[in-house]
């Protein structure tokens, strides 16, 4: 590819359960690759960058506005522009019912969620908004649509990024941003492996069992891999007519 048409995409927490293969599949597909997040993804940019993948990262706590302010404006007189950007920044944190939340609990899980995408929203909106535009990327669940048991704080949190993505949706269509979720069902990442791995240990269940558990929650009877995400992600870093949408990934877990 000519580096000179090469595109720009920014990778919040590209060391993330979903974000190690989608950072790396965007290496592969020679986009120039920016991340920005905390230790679990500096190791991993560290990681690529020995295999030999060009990549650029920033130290950010992405829940600070003047960290994040202060990355951006680095940014700007670093690159001319970016193309795409893409938040991968969030989690659960916690299992409890209502009842045993605390509020410093809740107000975490609101803030990582919900916190950093505002403040990466809002200066890659400014940005791109002098730029000609570009697309945004965000990350919802189907929590946000149907509960979870125990996970109310991260249910709310990802029902709040469906509602910014209208909002970013709306205000950036005058400058050609585009702005969609993808939200997934249960990703296979490593943590949730190893958490299932936990479950079995814990059970009389084998994994295979356990396994079945989890594919049966969607009508496909399908597991979802970080990699089978990659194809959406794609798709919306490069369109130009899906605009302010929520795609389910989820192997039909939720119809209708």
């Amino acid at each position: 590819m000519d580096p000179n048409k090469q595109k720009t995409v920014l990778v919040a927490a590209p060391g993330s359960g979903i974000g190690k293969s989608i950072t790396r599949r965007l290496l592969e597909d020679d986009y120039n690759v920016i991340g920005i997040g905390r230790v679990s993804s500096k190791k991993y940019v560290e990681e690529l960058k020995s295999k030999g993948y060009p990549i650029t990262f920033y130290d950010c706590d992405c829940t600070k506005e003047k960290e994040v302010v202060h990355v951006f404006k680095e940014l700007r007189n670093t690159i001319p522009k970016i193309d795409g950007m893409i938040h991968l920044i969030g989690g659960s944190f916690y299992s409890k019912k209502i009842t045993e939340l605390s509020y410093d609990e809740y107000q975490k899980v609101i803030s990582v969620n919900l916190d950093s995408l505002f403040l990466i929203g809002k200066e890659t909106l400014s940005w791109m908004s002098e730029t000609g535009g570009g697309n945004i990327v965000l990350f919802g669940s189907t929590s946000g649509f149907k509960p979870s048991n125990k996970k109310m704080p991260y249910g709310v949190a990802k029902a709040g990024v469906h509602a910014m993505t209208w909002f970013f949706a709306q205000e950036g269509s005058e400058y050609n941003i585009k702005t969609n979720t993808i939200a997934p069902g249960y990703v296979m990442t490593d943590r949730h492996i190893e958490d299932l791995q936990k479950k079995t240990a814990k059970t009389e269940s084998s994994y295979d069992d356990v396994i079945a558990s989890v594919t049966k929650k969607n009508p496909l009877n399908q597991l979802l891999d970080p990699e089978h995400i990659y194809p959406t992600i794609k798709l919306l870093l490069e369109t130009q007519h899906i605009q302010g949408q929520i795609i389910r990934v989820d192997s039909g877990q939720i119809l209708g």
